[in-house]
């Protein structure tokens, strides 16, 4: 027999409008810390969602008055599996974003990558947006030079962005009939369309080029610890040319500037998590020998020094809106929804798991 593709809204009706505000937030908590610009007195329409889980991805399609999103190191070191890419598409409105060291206006006629690996403070206007949520891992293995993209991904109203932002409005439309068999082949589509865009050129080479990256970036991020990994290293194992190789990692910003984000982000990650372990030594595991350097290159990368890291990971967690919703006389439903799609955010990172009540 067969299903409908998992699905949770949060809609006018469904709740008291004063509620739908605190539902929403809740609803994308995973990602951001969200709060309404307005003051509740002035808002005409509470914000609207409604998301599907793909199984590897999640799709949003969403409405909302003025809001602020943010995302700072110490919700980052906290929520460490939810450094997805966010593909955005403004159907209307706008959202000013200052997502790591970028900065960039989200609007109609282009698709918009928001990276969850970066501090992220943005504020939107009166706004109706789809989203579609990639974990990162999946972005590593199948779009690998999306992986730290920022800001616009395709030039402004150019027909590849265009074409993306048709698919993206075909699968607001097509999800609510489509069944969970078809999720496979809806998202193994929805890859390659948009590799293919991305890459752009002929098709047959960027698919070749792609696999070799997807190895490289693998071959990477297993090796951050030795003290060898660099330039000659990678053309020597993967016997190509030094031109071949930066041509390769181009999109990515460079090999090198590639494998020290990889090396830096694996730093924060066991800085917040091993307390027990001296900063420095983390460092030197990863092939920093110097402190002083260490600590400037991680500054200026996370906007924090490694030692705010540590004590941004020691906090506890921080469910607020959960806490209070669950006591609030909002309907059942509505509460439910809103804590199926804060779930689902939290654990989309485990690859093909409908994560519907699999929660730590």
């Amino acid at each position: 027999m067969k299903t409908v593709i998992p699905k949770a809204s949060l809609t006018r009706g469904m709740a008291p409008d004063e509620w739908l505000q605190p539902l929403f937030s809740q609803s994308i908590a995973a990602y951001f810390d969200a709060e309404a610009v307005l003051d509740p007195a002035q808002s005409k329409t509470p914000p609207e969602i409604h998301q599907y889980h793909l199984g590897q991805a999640l799709f949003m399609d969403s409405k909302f008055e003025a809001q602020r999103f943010r995302r700072d190191m110490a919700m980052m070191a906290r929520h460490d599996d939810t450094d997805h890419l966010s593909l955005q598409y403004f159907v209307r409105g706008s959202n000013k974003v200052v997502n790591g060291a970028a900065e960039y206006i989200e609007q109609p006629g282009n698709i918009y990558a928001v990276n969850l690996a970066y501090k992220i403070d943005a504020i939107s206007e009166n706004s109706e947006v789809l989203l579609l949520v990639l974990p990162r891992e999946l972005v590593r293995r199948e779009i690998p030079q999306l992986t730290d993209a920022l800001g616009g991904i395709f030039a402004q109203d150019s027909a590849s962005a265009q074409i993306f932002s048709h698919h993206m409005m075909a699968l607001k439309h097509s999800l609510a009939r489509a069944t969970a068999e078809e999720t496979p082949s809806i998202i193994q589509g929805t890859l390659g369309l948009l590799g293919a865009l991305v890459q752009g050129g002929d098709i047959t080479a960027s698919a070749a080029q792609q696999a070799t990256l997807r190895t490289m970036c693998s071959f990477i991020d297993r090796h951050l610890r030795g003290p060898d990994l660099g330039v000659e290293s990678l053309c020597k194992q993967f016997r190509c040319s030094r031109a071949t190789l930066y041509r390769l990692f181009k999109p990515l910003g460079g090999v090198r500037e590639h494998i020290q984000r990889r090396r830096l982000m694996a730093c924060f990650k066991a800085i917040a998590m091993q307390s027990h372990r001296r900063i420095f030594d983390i460092a030197l595991d990863y092939g920093f020998v110097s402190p002083s350097h260490f600590s400037n290159l991680f500054r200026d990368y996370f906007g924090m020094t490694p030692r705010e890291a540590r004590e941004a990971g020691n906090q506890p967690p921080q469910v607020v809106t959960r806490i209070e919703l669950v006591k609030a006389p909002v309907g059942v439903t509505a509460r439910e929804d809103a804590e199926t799609m804060w779930q689902w955010g939290r654990t989309l990172a485990r690859t093909g798991s409908l994560a519907t009540g699999d929660v730590d």
